[in-house]
């Protein structure tokens, strides 16, 4: 059985919508992402993930190689 979850992510340095649709390129290569949505107008990204495939940790490191700041939103 396939859990999911949703992270929210702080995301900066989003300039426009092109920098949005890398980040959500970046997050839906790994495995385990269902989807990724992130708005460079609020600089939320949210992310539908199974837990049990991908932490945290790794959505925020796939964030950051595509060249942007990234921490869970509270």
């Amino acid at each position: 059985m396939t859990t999911s979850a949703t992270a929210h992510l702080h995301t900066t340095g989003l300039h426009c919508q092109s920098c949005s649709m890398l980040v959500q390129m970046e997050l839906e290569e790994l495995p385990g992402v269902a989807s990724a949505r992130s708005d460079f107008r609020t600089g939320i990204t949210d992310v539908v993930y199974d837990p049990e495939q991908v932490t945290i940790e790794s959505l925020v490191a796939a964030v950051v190689a595509a060249g942007y700041g990234a921490e869970l939103a509270e």
